[in-house]
């Protein structure tokens, strides 16, 4: 392959309740993304050949350029940068540094903002699941400017290259084609101007804009449940010698269009005691589980617990600053009559309470 003959492109990164009765390949190289880098073998500086296969701990070192003197370019990075790291990651989560599957260390050169030479040798990859890396698969290699101590990719962001490490454990791999000289990019600074270029402005003027505003106003915090609300249990099943059935709360929804003071606010339940003529049985005899229907919208759900007669149970809250908008629940339900209740279909209510913080 004539590597003078292609150009490299560089890419960068972006209610009424009613119970139930109760009764007794990895892609192929060759369709790989060509890389942003030239791969150079770290010993003798000599150009890494389309196709070759390299093992784990062979030396790979990337450049700019695809000769000796290559080396002594560095990659230029933006000023926001603050460090360097080097990464594999699955195919597409390159700017996405919690899905990278392992990273080695790298520095930025002394003083500036650039990467010079990173070494891109698989067994230098340490941190993470290498080992998963090693067994094989189909992944981007490459190295990223950061800031924020290591935390964040820096504007400069990442340069990358598919490979594919063989399966069976012994980490052999091979990587996408080598690209071909960099293609300088249009300069649009010079005189006369470069046909590529924009045609620059012929003037300029300015337009005074003015709008009056008003102050934004709460709106209001309602609970809204269907009318006719109903949750029938299906058939009931002894479990543990015990009448057992299960049901799905109605959708209701919690509107809070207090956009402007967000309070925050708290919802809870009471049940009744489940009725079947005069026979009874409590409401802690009922499981309930809450549920999410639409974005909590920062909302906080309740976890399990036992329906409650007397004392509201909690179901979701939302803390100040959040639960704005329209938030929709469901639940799901569990019936377990007590052994001294007789068979029967038997009823009760919850009642749900919106109240505001």
């Amino acid at each position: 392959m004539n590597i003078t003959s292609r150009k490299l492109a560089a890419s960068f990164v972006a209610v009424g309740l009613v119970a139930a009765g109760v009764l007794g390949t990895a892609t192929a190289a060759s369709a790989a993304r060509q890389p942003d880098f030239y791969l150079l073998d770290a010993g003798d500086g000599h150009l890494l050949a389309d196709g070759q296969v390299l093992a784990w701990e062979d030396q790979v070192i990337s450049s700019p350029g695809p000769t000796i003197p290559d080396l002594d370019i560095p990659f230029p990075g933006t000023a926001d940068a603050t460090g360097a790291t080097l990464f594999i990651s699955p195919v597409g989560q390159e700017t996405t540094m919690a899905n990278w599957s392992a990273t080695g260390d790298s520095a930025l050169v002394a003083g500036t903002h650039d990467i010079q030479s990173p070494n891109l040798t698989l067994s230098g990859f340490t941190k993470g699941n290498w080992a998963g890396v090693k067994a094989g698969g189909t992944y981007s290699l490459g190295f990223a400017w950061t800031k924020n101590n290591g935390l964040n990719l820096a504007d400069a962001g990442v340069r990358y290259t598919e490979i594919v490490v063989q399966p069976g454990g012994a980490g052999n791999w091979t990587f996408a084609d080598q690209p071909g000289e960099v293609t300088p990019p249009v300069d649009c600074t010079v005189t006369p101007l470069p046909a590529e270029c924009p045609a620059p402005p012929v003037g300029s003027g300015d337009i005074a804009l003015e709008a009056t505003t008003i102050a934004a106003a709460d709106g209001a915090l309602s609970l809204s449940v269907p009318a006719g609300a109903k949750a029938t249990f299906g058939a009931p099943t002894l479990v543990n010698h015990l009448s057992t059935s299960t049901a799905t709360l109605p959708e209701f929804s919690v509107s809070d269009e207090r956009i402007v003071t967000r309070p925050g606010w708290s919802l809870t339940s009471t049940v009744a005691d489940f009725a079947s003529g005069s026979n009874t049985f409590g409401a802690e005899n009922l499981s309930i589980v809450p549920t999410l229907k639409t974005d909590s919208n920062g909302a906080a759900l309740a976890g399990a617990h036992a329906g409650s007669k007397t004392t509201g149970a909690g179901f979701a809250s939302a803390d100040a600053g959040k639960g704005i908008g329209l938030t929709t629940f469901s639940a799901d339900l569990k019936l377990v009559a007590p052994v001294s209740a007789p068979a029967g279909t038997y009823t009760s209510k919850m009642t749900l309470t919106l109240v505001s913080k």
